[in-house]
């Protein structure tokens, strides 16, 4: 298995982001990490993290795809 890391601080500048993005305030309210998990699952010999919505009522599709649009474009723009 390879090992991959994410140093603290570029965590810590995804949760910034994550809070301060406007499009994800107007679909989770405020604080948006409050309704956020970092979701580790091991399959096949590798880890798989992924950002998750985790609430009570679920996203619609125009909800899914702006989050994930979103997420992406943050996690990218922190970790590279």
């Amino acid at each position: 298995m390879k090992r991959v890391g994410i140093r603290l601080e570029s965590l810590a500048a995804i949760i910034r982001d994550l809070e301060n993005d406007e499009e994800l305030r107007a679909i989770f309210g405020d604080p948006v990490t409050g309704h956020l998990a970092i979701v580790a699952e091991y399959a096949d010999g590798a880890v798989d993290l992924r950002i998750e919505e985790i609430r009570d009522i679920p996203l619609n599709d125009d909800e899914t795809t702006r989050f994930v649009e979103i997420t992406d474009r943050i996690v990218y723009a922190n970790i590279l």
